[in-house]
């Protein structure tokens, strides 16, 4: 390849016209180029600037040294004076902005990184002014400030105060300066708002809190009057259902006395054609007590029938309901109740009842009330062995052994006050 090939095509161009440019010196008007372009002496047709696409001089231009790239600019569109050499390592700024920098924080202005750690290096930085770079770069060049430093240089006082954050703003903006100028006093009228509405905010923010507070103190004494309250309510509670207890016991104790002199017969078979008075004549009279029909206020049988519906012959009767007899004086009572425990185990032969002869009872009649607290007495003293419950008067009476002391059971509280804590669902 001889010495014309290895040469760029650039360069051959540029030799070719200025040899045309010199053999024309007077004619102003070509009618042709050899190649069949037209041009003058300071403008060449044909090839654009990469800036402002017009139309740039090979001779008078400033071309990029990569070899890829090869762009022409106007020596205005990049910043060169018109007598400034221009370096042949020089690339346009499409390049530049691809190449890979070394990232150094001291400088707003950073060269390529290849380049960092030569000490022969230099940076060169081109000023304009802002209404410089809106310019048209068909007029003439603008006036360029350029500034080379060294990498050794970096860190002086000049570097900094030169290269500060609002020169390079100002250095790369394509803002004029009133417009700057405008944009500022909106930035501060901004922050100004801002300031403001923060201010507003942590007022605010401050009157929430108080307001969060004082809700909480309400809070606070709500629960503790709430607290208050509900101990009350649990005490007043306590203390109504005493009364209430109270005031039951008191019934049942007059219930009993209104039947003081009643008598309760129980096992005694059932007829359907009986007489309770005859039935309650004969009884005393087994007993060894003379019973008069005057004697006798009333006789019936009390509580409901309760049948056996799963026989074969038939719903029976599976136990006769007792007899509630009520005598005109009380002295015959204690007769029969004494009677009956004399002549303990007596049947009801010669009663003239129905059925076998089978043993009967003579009790003292009983409230609901003292009915139930005496058959849960009985079956407490069952399981403790304790010996003797009976009632006297209606009054439930428990010992556990002779010569031990006499225990009256009058409330589900005496029953585990004497027995202990016994288990209602077993008795």
């Amino acid at each position: 390849m001889d010495e014309r090939e290895k040469k760029d095509p650039f360069d051959i161009y540029g030799e070719y016209i200025a040899a045309e440019l010199r053999s024309v010196k007077d004619d102003q008007a070509l009618t042709q180029a050899k190649r069949g372009f037209t041009f003058s002496p300071t403008t060449m047709p044909g090839i654009q600037c990469a800036g402002c696409n017009r139309f740039a001089s090979a001779i008078e231009g400033v071309k990029c040294a990569n070899s890829k790239c090869r762009r022409l600019y106007h020596r205005g569109c990049v910043g060169f004076k018109p007598d400034v050499a221009i370096p042949a390592s020089w690339r346009c700024p499409e390049c530049k902005k691809n190449l890979v920098r070394d990232n150094r924080a001291e400088t707003p202005v950073r060269g390529p990184a290849s380049a960092a750690g030569d000490p022969t290096t230099q940076t060169c930085l081109v000023a304009l002014a802002p209404n410089e770079l809106n310019a048209s770069c068909s007029g003439p060049a603008p006036v360029v400030e350029q500034q080379c430093i060294s990498p050794s240089s970096a860190s002086t006082p000049l570097r900094r105060g030169a290269f500060s954050a609002a020169t390079a703003a100002r250095e790369i903006s394509p803002i004029t300066g009133p417009d700057m100028g405008m944009l500022m006093d909106e930035l501060r009228a901004m922050r100004a708002e801002i300031q403001e509405f923060r201010k507003e905010m942590e007022l605010e923010m401050a009157q929430l809190v108080s307001s969060v507070s004082s809700c909480n103190v309400r809070i606070d004494g709500l629960e503790a009057r709430i607290i208050t309250l509900e101990q009350r309510t649990s005490v007043g509670r306590s203390s109504a259902d005493e009364v209430v207890e109270e005031l039951r016991r008191e019934l049942n104790d007059r219930d009993q006395d209104l039947l003081a002199n009643d008598v309760e017969i129980t096992c005694v078979p059932e007829a359907p054609s009986e007489n309770p008075i005859h039935i309650a004549k004969a009884v005393g009279l087994k007993l060894g007590v003379q019973l008069e029909e005057r004697d006798i206020v009333s006789a019936e049988r009390v509580g409901g029938k309760q049948l056996n519906a799963t026989s074969s012959a038939g719903p029976a009767a599976t136990r006769p309901r007792a007899i509630a007899v009520r005598l005109a004086r009380r002295d015959l009572r204690d007769e029969l109740l004494a009677g009956a425990r004399v002549r303990r185990g007596a049947t009801t032969a010669d009663l003239g009842t129905p059925g076998p002869p089978q043993r009967f009872f003579v009790n003292e009649r009983l409230t609901r009330t003292n009915r139930r607290l005496f058959r849960m007495a009985r079956d407490a003293a069952r399981l403790h062995n304790w010996r003797f419950v009976w009632t006297k008067r209606g009054r439930i009476l428990e010992r556990r052994s002779p010569g031990d002391p006499t225990q009256r059971i009058s409330t589900d509280e005496d029953i585990e006050r004497v027995f202990g804590p016994v288990n209602k669902e077993t008795i």
